[in-house]
């Protein structure tokens, strides 16, 4: 077979460039139209928080509108399973968070897996977890709850925003350091759970700081502890589960952007780059730290390494107890 010359090879390579989806010849023109991004959790929650603060950081780092769509339903896995579908260009994304890697472990038929499927871009934001329990429980520790819990191993439940969300890990995990029992029950979001927590109807919750900074503030719910291994300077008064009398405890809920699979490289670089820029930003900081969040910015190439380890440290824990319970 003929060669092709030099000229000829450089000719066919740069039509190529251009005829080939996903080219950095595309990526370098991206974003031409608005872009979605898919908030899986209720309006009024910390994912939905977090998801408009960052699209706002977007719109302005990228010069095009960024529209926050709320698909909450199966532990944030119907909005996850929205953008695995869609096409990968960029203009359909998902705030994801935590538990999102224990999904594939945690609902049976989940048509697309979170680690394997999905374009992981980076981290934008990452919080502790408070236990918490109503301003009435005559519940004031850790300590004072393990006991209660003891004494009464048929009367302690906790709430959470769905299966497999970052309130159902962190009980279960609590749960298997302890010994505890507690019967799991999943609202359809975190502001309904806190809504019943208030009310006395659940014993306690593990709610991003985020979350339940304004219910602590206002006087309806008490808080025992962070999750974080060190105090948080957000609320500095509150003692860690490790000094609680659950040594080694550690989990927070992060938030990240993730894509289709097979999004352009070029395109996710883009990405990653605006939000690392808007880490900088006054406002964005501002807003951060009034959720008691430190700011993201992971590499992608960091970020899918981390993931992975997510996904196997939640997916162990998940197939050690019942999903249902």
């Amino acid at each position: 077979m003929r060669q092709l010359s030099s000229r000829a090879a450089a000719t066919l390579a740069t039509c190529a460039m251009f005829l080939m989806p996903g080219t950095a010849a595309q990526a370098a023109e991206w974003p031409q139209q608005p872009i979605t991004l898919v908030a899986p959790f209720t309006p009024g929650g910390t994912t939905d928080i977090v998801a408009r603060a960052v699209a706002m950081q977007l719109q302005q780092q990228l010069g095009q509108t960024v529209i926050v769509e709320n698909k909450p339903g199966a532990g944030g896995t119907l909005g996850a399973g929205i953008v695995a579908r869609a096409k990968p260009d960029g203009y359909t994304l998902l705030l994801a968070n935590v538990g999102h890697t224990a999904a594939s472990a945690l609902y049976k038929n989940l048509p697309y897996d979170f680690e394997r499927d999905m374009t992981q871009i980076t981290t934008v934001a990452d919080v502790p977890n408070v236990l918490v329990v109503a301003k009435s429980s005559p519940i004031n520790s850790v300590h004072e709850l393990l006991d209660y819990a003891k004494a009464h191993p048929k009367e302690i439940d906790y709430g959470s925003a769905g299966i497999g969300t970052t309130q159902h890990l962190s009980a279960e995990l609590l749960k298997k350091q302890t010994g505890m029992q507690a019967l799991h029950i999943p609202f359809k979001g975190a502001a309904p759970m806190m809504t019943d927590l208030i009310g006395g109807r659940l014993t306690f919750a593990l709610d991003s700081a985020a979350s339940a900074a304004a219910q602590i503030n206002g006087g309806g719910v008490k808080p025992l502890a962070v999750t974080s291994l060190e105090r948080t300077r957000f609320l500095p008064d509150v003692p860690t589960l490790n000094e609680s009398g659950v040594p080694g405890y550690q989990m927070s809920t992060w938030y990240s952007l993730a894509g289709p699979k097979d999004m352009p490289p070029a395109v996710v670089q883009r990405i990653w780059q605006a939000v690392k820029a808007s880490m900088d930003d006054p406002v964005m900081r501002k807003t951060l730290e009034g959720m008691a969040a430190n700011p993201g910015g992971m590499d992608p190439a960091e970020f899918q390494k981390f993931v992975h380890e997510e996904t196997v440290r939640w997916t162990g824990l998940a197939k050690d107890w019942d999903s249902n319970d």
